[in-house]
């Protein structure tokens, strides 16, 4: 997930201004049993993110999301969090105020940056930041259970961190005692478009649709932890014109509108069998700062490193992966605005077999007058409810200055969930 601070037309990055220039590592690793060194982290059904326990002064737990598609030493805590436990920033005042958002949001909120960062430690490694932004995140995020959100430090230069999804946990490696397993593919890392991030990874990729077509997608990746998607393409994506003419499609409500996406089949690198993999397709306008991006459901698939010393990522193949899904996530049929004159306009049908709205009739353009003989602009709360209990709704609408009534069968059997 990438982190933008400021006006958006700027778009500067979180945490890109006031670098710090460090020679070597600041992330210090203390002797002891390689697995105490471990940290085992969660990854909620909801939430899609990894959530490690991390150590405020040596004595405050909190739960912090790990996030490499931030800013390169992004370090975020929740307001209400630090409310609670008064000392992280006791007798500290903030050196900046600026709206803050994330790339895949057009929504800001102010957010307080601090230089003087309270000691952290993960595992038996303590990790030194130079700045430390902090806002209402949970509310943010939209009621994520995490305190916050952390990245690797942008002065670590020498460690591996691993990602260990056989078996769920992370620890930081020193270089000097690693060795990166035989079966890990090794990748370097390129510099991307987005300056304030070092993860950037080219993949050869080979997909197989379920109709037999098939497509080179050979990228510079952004490698987005905080990304639960598989693949995912922006708008600028070259390939977009050859995805929207297949029309098995599954869309998926989000905040921002609505998101698709593809089962494929791919090889990775002419010799590793990805089945059942996603393409996800983005094509509404937002601030990500690349056209190409892997997320938490392709790297499940392998256990991963950051390789800060050799400046590289491992991957190294298991056999358990299993795809984190969020149950409650709704499928996208239409979407709908009010224009400049105050009238309800249909502004998006989902294009693709089984959209019952689709099917109905309704099209792009059509003014909503009412649904179920209710006016639209005085729907309440309790019955947009009871609407949506409904196995038939009755759109009343206007198209072209005739007035219809449409019927719209809800299938209630539809399959949820991405």
């Amino acid at each position: 997930m990438k982190l933008i601070i400021g006006n958006g037309l700027i778009k500067c990055i979180v945490f890109l201004f006031l670098q710090a220039t460090v020679l070597g590592s600041c992330t210090k690793i203390s002797k002891g049993n390689k697995r105490d060194a471990r940290t085992y982290f969660t990854i909620d059904s909801l939430d899609r993110k990894i959530v490690l326990p991390v150590l405020f002064n040596d004595s405050i737990v909190s739960n912090l999301a790990f996030d490499s598609g931030a800013s390169l030493g992004a370090f975020i805590v929740d307001s209400t969090f630090c409310s609670a436990h008064s000392s992280i920033l006791s007798n500290l005042s903030p050196d900046t105020i600026a709206p803050y958002g994330c790339a895949w949001s057009v929504l800001r909120m102010p957010a307080s940056m601090y230089t003087i960062v309270p000691t952290i430690k993960v595992g038996n490694s303590n990790l030194i930041y130079d700045k430390m932004l902090v806002y209402n995140w949970r509310d943010y995020m939209g009621g994520t259970q995490s305190d916050g959100l952390f990245n690797i430090p942008q002065n670590d230069t020498v460690n591996i961190w691993e990602f260990n999804f056989e078996h769920n946990y992370m620890v930081i490696h020193s270089f000097q005692d690693f060795i990166m397993p035989k079966n890990c593919i090794l990748i370097p890392f390129v510099r991307g478009n987005d300056k304030s991030s070092l993860f950037y990874v080219n993949l050869p990729l080979n997909i197989r649709c379920a109709d037999g077509d098939t497509l080179m997608l050979t990228h510079t990746y952004l490698v987005d932890t905080g990304m639960p998607q598989d693949i995912a393409l922006m708008a600028q994506a070259s390939e977009l014109s050859f995805f929207s003419k297949k029309k098995n499609a599954v869309w998926t409500q989000a905040p921002s509108g609505y998101y698709s996406h593809h089962n494929v089949n791919a090889t990775l690198f002419s010799g590793i069998q990805l089945d059942s993999l996603r393409i996800y397709i983005f094509d509404q306008p937002n601030q990500v700062p690349c056209d190409y991006l892997i997320g938490l459901n392709f790297l499940k698939r392998f256990n991963v490193f950051f390789d800060m010393k050799s400046q590289r990522l491992g991957l190294q193949p298991i056999k358990n992966y299993e795809r984190v899904v969020n149950p409650r996530k709704k499928r996208f049929h239409m979407s709908s605005r009010m224009n400049s004159h105050g009238k309800i306009i249909i502004t998006k049908i989902a294009d693709y077999e089984g959209n019952y709205v689709k099917e109905s009739g309704l099209l792009e353009g059509d003014e909503i007058i009412a649904i179920n003989e209710i006016p639209i602009k005085m729907i309440s709360l309790e019955e947009d409810a009871e609407l949506s209990r409904q196995d038939t709704l009755i759109y009343d609408i206007v198209r072209q200055g005739k007035s219809y009534k449409i019927p719209v069968v809800i299938d209630k059997k539809e399959v949820q969930g991405d």
